[in-house]
């Protein structure tokens, strides 16, 4: 074979070669590519769902911290109209110890109390207003009690610092029957509170 020839076919192998290393490197790259697009699909995927969860915990946890301060605000607002309500409520009963029938009311009251007292003599505390209106009313009283087998009779006490009603006590204040309004909304106030939330929720209990 002459130098030429050899030549030839050297030249010839050497361009396949380069040819196929060209091909592997093309090819290569393309897999890389491919591999480098899928890798980054996945990526951008993960990176999206943990953007998205990341989102609705930040979404919740706001969203619960709004419910709270809503619930908050409920309540301080709700506990508002209560006192208000409840503010109207003592207005109410402020008129009405000034009217002519609670005092009618306050003197059947008296001869009721009366009757529980196993005393002669009873003693009736009250502001000075009513103090007043029992004073006037001290011979009917004595003589209704009388009429009903109860002899007794009423000592005009102190002047208290009350709304309205009275107490009634043995002349030493040993025995005190406490028939103030105070009384009643003392014992009446813890009970009714819940009633009052709950109609100012709409009828949902606390």
């Amino acid at each position: 074979m002459s130098f030429q020839a050899i030549q030839n076919s050297i030249l010839e192998k050497a361009m396949r070669e380069a040819a196929r290393l060209v091909k592997e490197a093309s090819d290569e790259k393309a897999r890389r590519l491919t591999e480098a697009r899928r890798e980054a699909s996945i990526l951008a995927s993960r990176m999206l769902e943990e953007a998205k969860a990341e989102a609705e915990l930040r979404y919740q946890e706001r969203l619960g911290a709004i419910r709270t301060d809503l619930r908050r605000r409920m309540l301080v607002a709700r506990e508002e109209l209560i006192e208000q309500a409840w503010a109207q409520a003592m207005e109410r009963l402020r008129s009405y110890v000034r009217t002519n029938e609670y005092k009618v009311r306050m003197k059947e009251l008296v001869i009721d109390t009366a009757k529980l007292l196993d005393s002669d003599e009873f003693r009736v505390d009250a502001n000075p207003r009513d103090l007043d209106a029992i004073a006037g009313f001290k011979e009917e009283i004595e003589s209704t009690l009388a009429a009903n087998g109860f002899r007794k009779r009423l000592i005009l006490g102190r002047g208290m610092d009350c709304i309205g009603g009275f107490e009634l006590s043995d002349p030493e204040r040993r025995v005190v029957l406490d028939r103030t309004y105070e009384a009643k909304i003392r014992k009446l106030k813890p009970l009714l509170r819940p009633k009052l939330a709950q109609l100012l929720s709409g009828g949902v209990p606390e």
